[in-house]
């Protein structure tokens, strides 16, 4: 490992993903190193309620300032780089980005990487309502020509329903998993996609690899494959 670098995570967005997080970094670094030692973690874990206050309303500015409290936090306690637990709060990550203490790594930006190197050009997200109304995954997809589309109004609201409150509480219920299958699948076969965005960091508890007849692109396993590595190598 980089001497001293410290791993600072925004967590509780929400619990179930953040202690997904921390297994995984764990378990993804020693199979990396094949070293019987651990990283070092730090955990900032956030009040998701007023998180999703703020994003209802969509009050981006205090968002913001939010999260940078909470990322000075990580770096005061020792933290080297940081990284938020969520998809959905990387709406304002570029404005955190150019504040914060210390550096940043994108879920998003991660995703798109990987897409990229597996040469999709057509990919559908899915995640909460604010990550597929809003246009931060697109965006970055459009620097690199590839085309991100999103469901229409009506299934983003059945799937970010699936997400809240059960999902987001660790809780897989199989008939939800019937009902984004069915809104995938459908998307599939209409818009003929290279594959399946999981924007959203509780999806993989219910979605796996195999489950969708394209490949899926699980952000939260993408991003802690980016976290480790920037701290080995």
């Amino acid at each position: 490992m980089k001497q001293n670098e410290v791993i600072g995570i925004i967590g509780g967005l929400g619990p179930a993903s953040t202690v997904d997080y921390y297994k995984k970094i764990i378990e993804r670094y020693r199979n990396i190193t094949r070293k019987d030692e651990y990283p070092q973690i730090i955990i900032n874990s956030v009040n998701m309620t007023e998180i999703l206050n703020h994003l209802e309303l969509a009050e981006y500015e205090l968002l913001t300032q939010k999260l940078l409290k909470n990322i000075t936090q990580l770096e005061k306690a020792g933290a080297t780089i940081g990284v938020i637990s969520s998809n959905t709060p990387h709406i304002v990550f570029n404005q955190l980005k150019k504040e914060s203490p210390i550096p940043l790594i994108s879920i998003v930006t991660s995703t798109v990487e990987k897409a990229k190197d597996k040469g999709y050009k057509k990919l559908l997200l899915t995640g909460t309502i604010f990550t597929m109304g809003n246009d931060f995954y697109l965006k970055e997809f459009e620097k690199e020509n590839i085309k991100c589309i999103t469901p229409n109004r009506e299934d983003k609201q059945v799937i970010h329903n699936i997400i809240f409150p059960n999902l987001e509480n660790g809780i897989v219920i199989e008939e939800d998993k019937s009902k984004f299958k069915k809104i995938v699948e459908k998307i599939i076969l209409e818009e003929n996609i290279d594959g399946v965005i999981l924007g959203c960091t509780e999806l993989p508890l219910m979605v796996k690899k195999g489950d969708l007849s394209k490949p899926i692109l699980n952000t939260i396993d993408i991003h802690i494959d980016k976290i480790v590595k920037s701290i080995i190598y």
